[in-house]
């Protein structure tokens, strides 16, 4: 077998390097645009924040009509139906609707330009007004924590004990939940068994009522000691979770009445 020289050696170790510094230098170009992208997605959101901030603590929780802060916001677009915020997090968005494409926005901003990152929709089943006795509110799970991307942490229970209020404003209504339940799930299986959460909106009865819950607890990460009842209505909050193929991280809430949740600001984005 023939030697390779010293000067081949050397060719192939220069050929090498500089392969390793062009692969760093596209992956530190992608990473750097991707992280460019998330903030100018971020910041595009924050300014809707500041346009239109949702409705404070002291104001009236009922509007006969849509709530004044809204007004901009829907003239601009009247796919938007509500504002999700989470107590104590970053998670302060606008949520959309489009009950003849559900994922409309999987990859659009709240302007329906393209954007990764897209933004918070509810489910083409949810009466988001009404609202439907299980409203559906889908987001990315995106890896520099916008949109759902930091619904991970509540895995923790700790983190849950201090973050387990949720407040959805709709149009002409606020409302808040409290977390009931994180858990986890796979979509696509196949199989009878699986958890089709994406398919409710209203329960038959009691007895559908209790198997939703049921199904849901299959794979909570600890009991909160939050219970719900028939009649009660229920927030569900879902993303992707990378443990398996398919993977889905739940967080179920109840409502509550707004005296039971926290104070909220009226202008800080992060809650």
């Amino acid at each position: 077998m023939a030697k390779i020289s010293a000067r081949a050696k050397k060719n192939i170790w220069i050929v090498a390097m500089i392969v390793c510094l062009i692969v760093f230098v596209v992956s530190a170009y992608m990473l750097y645009g991707y992280f460019a992208e998330a903030s100018k997605a971020e910041d595009a959101y924050r300014a809707l924040l500041k346009e239109a901030p949702p409705v404070s603590d002291g104001e009236t929780d009922d509007y006969s009509d849509m709530m004044p802060f809204y007004n901009s916001l829907h003239e601009r677009n009247d796919d938007f139906v509500g504002w999700l915020r989470l107590y104590g997090t970053d998670i302060s968005y606008p949520v959309m609707q489009t009950p003849e494409n559900e994922e409309y926005y999987l990859q659009r901003n709240f302007d329906k330009g393209y954007s990764r990152y897209g933004a918070l929709f509810a489910s083409a089943r949810s009466d988001v007004k009404k609202p439907s006795p299980l409203v559906i509110i889908y987001g990315h799970d995106m890896k520099n924590g916008s949109m759902f991307g930091n619904l991970e942490d509540y895995t923790d229970p700790e983190y849950y004990g201090d973050h387990r209020y949720i407040r959805f404003d709709g149009l002409d209504k606020r409302r808040s939940y409290e977390i009931m339940l994180v858990t986890r799930t796979v979509v696509n299986t196949g199989a009878s068994s699986e958890f089709r959460y994406y398919e409710y909106s209203d329960f038959a009865d009691e007895a559908d009522f209790d198997e939703f819950i049921e199904q849901a607890q299959k794979e909570a990460y600890f009991d909160t000691g939050v219970t719900a009842s028939f009649g009660d209505r229920l927030l569900l909050l879902s993303t992707c979770e990378d443990n398996s193929q398919n993977g889905r991280l739940l967080i179920l809430a109840k409502e509550v009445p707004n005296s039971r949740a926290p104070k909220y600001p009226a202008l800080s984005p992060s809650l």
